[in-house]
């Protein structure tokens, strides 16, 4: 009997040995195992067309995708210009619709784009022609292109979600597509860039140098 008790207590105590060094699980069965919150996208409940039983453009699904609208063959030649305006009540968001001014926005847009190209390009010492290129995007900002033109508009009224599924605040979105021919603008930036060259002179060969690379930079436009 007393060996049956002693087998029986080694026994015990490999068991415990065994839970005791039992495997640490690795990073990516921890993750594996990792429950994710749940995300709650929201929701269209009514747009433009729904009373009329139509859809939402393509345009503005691949606006807010992200996607380059002026890949599409019908802007080729043209750039285009998206504008939004978010609000809970629609007749508030068609109020901004009736004010826009077309010109001011879209001119503050090819400024904003001039910038944001430049300042990812490589032309060298930029802190030679930062000022000049300052310069250049303030005569852009208060351009005006003839050429504009209003292509469509589209409202949406979507439902938000909090953490937990549970319905938070409903918003409207107003879009303006617009578009303007490519050689508009671009002759537009080419005669700030040499006006602003004949404005302010270069002092020495390297900021010759640096200017020549940004016109080269915007040779083939935004």
């Amino acid at each position: 009997m007393k060996h049956l008790w002693k087998v029986a207590i080694v026994l015990i105590a490999i068991g415990l040995l065994f839970v005791g060094c039992k495997t640490k699980p690795t990073p990516e069965q921890e993750a594996a195992l990792k429950v994710e919150p749940q995300v709650y996208p929201p929701k269209v409940i009514e747009h433009k067309l729904t009373a009329l039983g139509g859809d939402v453009p393509e345009w503005v699904f691949e606006y807010a995708n992200g996607e380059d609208l002026e890949n599409k063959r019908e802007y080729r030649d043209q750039y285009v210009f998206v504008f939004e305006q978010t609000g809970k009540d629609l007749e508030g968001v068609k109020a901004w619709t009736r004010s826009f001014s077309a010109a001011t926005e879209v001119a503050r847009m090819v400024s904003t784009r001039v910038m944001n190209k430049f300042a990812g390009a490589q032309v060298g010492d930029k802190d030679m022609v930062e000022t000049y290129m300052e310069e250049v995007a303030k005569v852009l900002a208060v351009a005006e292109y003839s050429g504009a033109r209003k292509e469509d508009d589209f409202w949406i009224h979507r439902q938000f979600y909090d953490d937990n599924g549970k319905p938070t605040e409903k918003i409207y979105t107003y879009y303006l597509l617009y578009t303007v021919p490519e050689e508009q603008i671009d002759a537009a930036i080419q005669r700030s860039l040499d006006a602003q060259n004949n404005k302010d002179k270069v002092k020495t060969e390297e900021e010759q140098v640096a200017r020549d690379r940004v016109k080269e930079l915007f040779s083939d436009g935004l």
